[in-house]
């Protein structure tokens, strides 16, 4: 059954061509990650700090109030 199988050789010029085009998309989506996460990250860093100091602005405020009596 396997005999009559051909004996399949790679083709160099075409795996070549296909690493040059996965170099050339990686290049590309590093560069637009690049000019894009820095933003993302600082909108994101920002937002996550908001919520925790409204957390825990929520926490003082409860631990005032136990402590007091109220």
């Amino acid at each position: 059954m396997i005999e009559p199988l051909p004996l399949l050789i790679p083709d160099a010029r075409r795996s070549q061509r296909t690493l040059a085009r996965c170099h050339q998309r990686l290049a590309r989506r590093r560069s637009v990650r690049r000019d894009g996460i820095s933003t993302y990250l600082a909108v994101e860093r920002a937002l996550v700090g908001g919520l925790c100091l409204i957390y825990m602005s929520g926490v003082a405020l409860v631990a005032i109030q136990m402590l007091s009596g109220g």
